[in-house]
């Protein structure tokens, strides 16, 4: 993606990330090079206009590789923690990263991040089904 900076200087290989993707979904963004370097810092997307607010959610939405994870089908018991889960984007199967793997929010969100480096969400473990929640609990 291209931007032209408010000084008018054109930026190519933009990416707009959340700040804080896990404790403040809704909270800042900002525009990075492809470097990484930031451009631009949005403190609170409410205050642009709404189409801007769209185009930058849309955005987000395309740069953000995070399934949701729905449903927890089975858990292996030995090390590598072996994952059969049922995402926003299908069925998944992965190989926990470490012992330390599933991180635990204090907004009732859960992360588990397998060996690949892909990070799998759990919005609110509340939500899932008694089962889920069960096979989740064993790593806490």
């Amino acid at each position: 993606m291209k931007l032209v900076a408010p000084t008018g200087k054109h930026v190519d290989g933009v990416h707009v990330v959340r700040a804080f993707p896990f404790t403040a979904a809704d909270g800042p963004v900002a525009i990075v090079d492809g470097y990484g370097n930031e451009i631009i810092w949005i403190h609170d997307l409410g205050l642009l206009s709404l189409e801007h607010q769209q185009f930058m959610k849309r955005l987000l939405e395309t740069e953000e590789f995070l399934p949701r994870i729905h449903s927890i089908e089975s858990v292996s018991r030995g090390t590598p923690y072996r994952w059969s889960v049922v995402t926003d984007r299908g069925d998944a199967f992965f190989e926990q990263a470490s012992s330390d793997g599933v991180a635990w929010h204090t907004d009732g969100s859960v992360t588990i991040t397998d060996c690949d480096g892909i990070c799998y969400l759990i919005p609110t473990v509340q939500h899932l089904d008694r089962r889920s929640r069960r096979l989740l609990e064993r790593h806490s």
